[in-house]
Order: C-alpha cells, then structure tokens, then sequence
C-alpha cells in the first residue's frame, strides 16, 4: 500500500515536473516570439523614422533648393531690372551730355567776336565794292611796260611757241624783264590769290559792275586778299616764265572778265 502510494506520488510530481517544463518551454518560446516582435517592430519604428527623415531632408533641401532659385531668380529680376533702370539713366545723361555736346554754347564771346569780325568785312567788302566805278566805257592802266607777244583771240586759234600748238587764247601776254614791276590796271579789291601750273603766282581784282582783271607769272606781291587797291600801285613782279611760257620768255599774264567771261583787255587799254 505503501509503495503504491509512493509510485503514485512519484509519478504526480513526474507529471508536475513534465507539466511545469513544459509550460516554462512555452513561456521561453512566448518570450523570445515577443522579444522578436518588439526588435522588428523597433527596427520598423527606426526604419519608419529614418525614411521620414530622409523624406525631411529631402523636403527640406528641395525646399531649399526652391528657395534659392526663387531668390535667384528675384536677384536676377532685381538685377536686371537695375540694369535697364541703370541703362535709362546712362541714356538719359548720355543724351542730355550729347545735346549738351552737340549745342553749341549760346552767346560765347568767340563767338559774338567771329560774327562780328565776319559782319565788319563783310560790310566792309559792300562798302569797298559800292566804291568801285568800273564800267563799259572805263579805261586801264598798263600793268607793265612792255609789247603784247600773245594777243587776245577767242574766234580763231594762234600759234604757242612753247606747247608748239595751236589755240584759242582768253588772254594776252605782255613781254616783260625778271623782276619788272607790276602796277594795277585799275582800282580794285584783290579777290583772290592763288598759285596756278601754266601762270604761276595769279592775282585776281575785282573792278567792279562784273568786271575782274587777273594777272599771272607774279612774284613777291606787294598785297594780300581783301587790299583795296587803288590805280597805278604796285602789286608785285615780273616772275620767272614757267614751263608753258619757256620760248615766249618772262612776261605778264594779263585778263579781263565780265561777268564770269573773258572779254579783250586791249579794247580797254589806253
């Protein structure tokens, strides 16, 4: 009796000690399942964390980015607008330097001086002219003593020594020494001075009522453009003969025009 209360007793704690395992292995296995559960649920959570993160991050630079390329748009804008306001102002200064440039500074005394000047010769160069009493019936002076070795001849053609050809000639030539001096063949304003390849040193007078006398083949002139000079004075000299006039010799170019046209001095010579 005994000994089967003992095996019963036995086997009741054998099975208190199966059943105990038993549930400390389930409880292990609860356990580490639930521990298991929690790390991936953590590294979810952290996974879940950084992933918002990175989406922050990426968030905040793409809104950094817009950030930037707004303000640097807006600089761009600012900057450009500046430059045409800039571009405004430099035209408009440029401009108004221009103008200032280009007009001409109003009332400056060179100015009123020149003016002046120009007005008293002109008005001189009138009262000069309205003294002049040239006209058809009017006589001349000879400008040198000499004989005429080219005369006036508009209707037909002479005979050049020089150029050994035959031509119409709007002058006449007078045969005169170096140096000779030269008289004006009447009162008049010297009009013109000029150096010429077939009369040399050329003096042009106005006479007056359209007339105009030229004298050619000069040195050292005795007056200068605007002279009012008067009949019988000196003008200047008999100059050396230049290429065109080389067989023919020294001598003095002499014409008379009116009105533009050459016209025979030797009708007026007395």
């Amino acid at each position: 009796m005994q000994k089967r209360q003992r095996g019963f007793v036995l086997a009741l704690c054998l099975c208190i000690l199966s059943v105990s395992g038993i549930y400390g292995l389930h409880r292990y296995r609860n356990g580490q399942a639930a521990q298991e559960q929690e790390e991936q649920i953590a590294e979810t959570e952290d996974a879940s964390e950084e992933q918002e993160t990175e989406t922050a991050n990426s968030e905040g630079t793409v809104a950094q980015a817009d950030t930037e390329e707004k303000e640097t748009e807006e600089a761009k804008i600012e900057t450009e607008e500046d430059i045409y306001e800039i571009g405004e102002v430099t035209l408009a200064r440029t401009g108004t330097d221009s103008v200032t440039a280009q007009a001409p500074a109003e009332g400056t005394p060179e100015e009123e001086n020149t003016e002046e000047t120009e007005e008293e010769e002109s008005e001189e160069t009138l009262a000069g002219e309205s003294l002049l009493s040239f006209a058809d019936n009017s006589a001349l002076m000879w400008p040198v003593d000499g004989e005429i070795i080219l005369e006036y001849s508009m209707d037909r053609s002479i005979y050049f020594s020089t150029l050994n050809q035959y031509k119409y000639h709007p002058a006449i030539v007078i045969d005169a020494e170096v140096g000779d001096e030269v008289w004006a063949a009447a009162q008049g304003i010297v009009s013109a001075i000029d150096v010429n390849e077939e009369t040399g040193t050329t003096l042009t007078m106005t006479l007056g009522s359209g007339y105009e006398a030229v004298y050619g083949q000069l040195k050292e002139l005795a007056v200068q453009e605007g002279d009012m000079v008067e009949a019988g004075s000196l003008i200047g000299y008999v100059s050396e003969p230049t290429k065109y006039y080389t067989r023919e010799g020294s001598n003095l170019y002499f014409q008379l025009l009116k009105d533009g046209e050459p016209v025979d001095p030797t009708e007026y010579l007395n």
